[in-house]
């Protein structure tokens, strides 16, 4: 019989804590996380993160024993005199997701200045592993950061010993990212990663950064995670399998029932996991104007706002529109990437209307609490 290894976990830029959530989650047969400090300069979020944790270390406290420091401040302000002692001193592994938006395809609006500035953010990460030396990390982003070029900030503030390497291979952020990370001495794995391969409804690809203190290793020890990956590789649920089960809403609706009979399937029981049946929360659609429900109805599964392109007058340059603005999701199949679901405005697969906001949790596999 093993004993669980329990790794104290830190995780910056946590949005609404997706990946502590999913280490939390993860039923690793030999490995538990003890998240104990989580960042990020947005209000909102930070709430969010911890409420969920709260839920979590009160309905089920086997999970996550107590609940870590909530840092709300920006990234680069951060300091060791910040962190708890545990993560001060001794952290496992720190993990983040940096915001995509400035790589992100989808983003083709934003301004090149707003852009350098949250692609600079992916150095803030870099940064603070520097300063805080964990055992292990994790970068988690858009594919964009393959070929995204490194920022101005990035060319300029790399000016120490150890980044001379650096300077002279990276072209792209992901370049930037991995030689930094070797300078800093640790041993990388780096890949791209598709969501639907490890059970979650949803085609989502990232690009994976791993890596882990060369101490920590055997002698020439290489890391290599894709022959762990490919164990824990897994059947993808689809659209229906994720959401069929929820209750019919209509257009600018919400659902206040108390007589919720969730589906018996595997997936959606992983959802509910330390949940009452009959207890479901946050079911509610955005309020679209008729016209807008109009070219809901001639759209099929699978298609987008090419289906309407006559009524798309509205849209200065049509041509440029995202394939994801008015998307229908295919019931018998997982979802497209989930994004910003209410401003594409992604549809429900049968019903015209827009989706809830619990039918875009269960897609990206945040648990119904």
């Amino acid at each position: 019989m093993y004993r669980k290894l329990t790794f104290r976990l830190g995780e910056l830029f946590v949005g609404a804590g997706g990946l502590s959530l999913g280490s939390l989650l993860s039923e690793h047969p030999q490995i538990s996380f003890q998240p104990v400090f989580g960042l990020d300069i947005d209000p909102e979020s930070l709430q969010t993160y911890r409420n969920n944790l709260e839920w979590i270390n009160k309905n089920a406290p086997q999970v996550l024993r107590y609940l870590p420091v909530f840092l709300e401040m920006d990234v680069k302000s951060l300091t060791i005199a910040d962190l708890p002692l545990a993560a001060g001193t001794d952290l496992d592994i720190l993990v983040g997701g940096s915001p995509c938006q400035g790589f992100s395809t989808s983003n083709r609006g934003a301004k090149s200045e707003q852009k350098q500035q949250q692609n600079g953010l992916a150095k803030s990460f870099i940064d603070q592993l520097g300063k805080i030396h964990p055992r292990m990390f994790l970068i988690e982003n858009v594919q964009g950061v393959g070929w995204t070029t490194t920022t101005d900030e990035m060319k300029t503030d790399i000016q120490q010993s150890f980044f001379e390497d650096v300077k002279a291979k990276a072209k792209s952020v992901k370049d930037y990212l991995i030689e930094a990370a070797k300078g800093l001495d640790y041993e990388v794995w780096h890949g791209l990663v598709n969501a639907m391969d490890f059970g979650v409804p949803q085609n989502r690809v990232r690009f994976i950064l791993f890596g882990i203190k060369k101490n920590f290793l055997r002698n020439g020890e290489k890391v290599n995670l894709e022959k762990h990956l490919s164990k824990y590789k897994q059947g993808t649920p689809t659209v229906h399998d994720a959401i069929s089960d929820l209750p019919r809403v209509s257009n600018g609706s919400s659902w206040s029932g108390t007589d919720y009979h969730p589906a018996n399937t595997h997936y959606v029981q992983q959802m509910r996991k330390f949940m009452l049946n009959g207890d479901l929360r946050d079911h509610f659609t955005t309020n679209h104007a008729e016209y807008v429900i109009e070219r809901f109805k001639k759209i099929p599964q699978g298609s987008n706002w090419k289906s309407i392109r006559g009524d798309m007058k509205n849209y200065k340059a049509v041509d440029k529109t995202h394939s994801n603005i008015y998307r229908r999701l295919v019931y018998d199949l997982p979802a497209h990437t989930i994004s910003h679901y209410r401003k594409s405005m992604t549809i429900h697969p049968t019903q015209n209307r827009g989706l809830t906001m619990r039918e875009a949790c269960r897609l990206q596999s945040f648990p119904d609490w």
